[in-house]
């Protein structure tokens, strides 16, 4: 047992069981959750030395078989702080177009294996791309990642454009389904840059708030109205000349709730 001395953290916060392959670390739904390497933890995760544990603001180091901290640890509080931080973060919306027209025109039974296989498929590519899945909403996916930098800014821009690959092959997989009601599946992908507060609002619920998750969400409608599958903005863009050498500018467009018009491109090439 490990006593954490910050009051975010629950009293039963987290387990590390060892398995045969190695260390494993399990969130057991604490209120403010697990960070590893500044992910939020969201499944079991393999521990690898140097890993970086973060529990409120108490970091420990996995060295091999066990956690170091930098100080003593104090004995854990009986409460729990719902805690909530801000900070800058790439933030991925995709949705799934015409999906009113899909839910009408096909059966439950029909619909579902359809909608399984893009939300599986959309998880592992978001995943192998390093991002956090916030949540799934019906037919649209909101994703983060917590670093800003120019490599994970990279990162994020392959994972939209693949996520358009994905919609072809779940249009390939269920063609006959699809095909019988004469409809595509498609969708549409938006990233932008900027100031979130993310935690856990409510006890067990984590989320991103903020004008900068609202202009994601935005910026994805657009994808409809300038005919393109991945838009992002002039602030995710901003200080990086090679990721807007495989962007088109597409003006600056007024979005609702803001009163200044936003910057948006078309992301047209995948960035090496």
């Amino acid at each position: 047992m490990v006593p954490v001395g910050d009051p975010r953290a629950s009293r039963q916060h987290a387990l590390i069981r060892r398995q045969p392959d190695g260390y494993w670390f399990f969130d057991l739904g604490s209120s403010n959750g697990s960070y590893i390497n500044e992910r939020r933890v969201t499944t079991a995760q393999l521990l690898r030395n140097g890993d970086v544990v973060r529990i409120g603001d108490y970091e420990l180091r996995f060295a091999g078989s066990v956690l170091v901290a930098d100080a003593a640890m104090d004995t854990l509080s009986h409460q729990t702080l719902i805690g909530v931080r801000s900070r800058d973060a790439v933030i991925l919306v995709s949705d799934i177009e015409g999906f009113t027209a899909l839910s009408e025109q096909l059966a439950p039974d029909e619909l579902a294996p359809v909608i399984g296989s893009w939300y599986s498929a959309v998880g592992r590519v978001l995943d192998g791309h390093g991002a956090t899945v916030d949540k799934f909403i019906g037919d649209c996916v909101l994703a983060y990642w917590m670093d800003t930098s120019i490599p994970v800014r990279r990162e994020a821009l392959r994972a939209a454009l693949a996520l358009q690959r994905v919609a072809e092959e779940v249009e390939r997989a269920h063609e006959a389904t699809l095909g019988r009601v004469g409809l595509a599946f498609r969708t549409g992908a938006a990233i932008h840059l900027g100031p979130v507060a993310y935690g856990a609002i409510s006890a067990g619920e984590f989320t991103l708030l903020g004008d900068a998750v609202n202009l994601a969400f935005r910026l994805e409608a657009l994808t409809r109205d300038f005919d393109r599958r991945v838009l992002v903005s002039g602030d995710f863009l901003s200080g990086w000349e090679t990721g807007a050498g495989h962007c088109e500018p597409c003006g600056r467009r007024q979005v609702k709730g803001r009163s200044e018009p936003v910057e948006v491109f078309a992301a047209v090439s995948v960035p090496d």
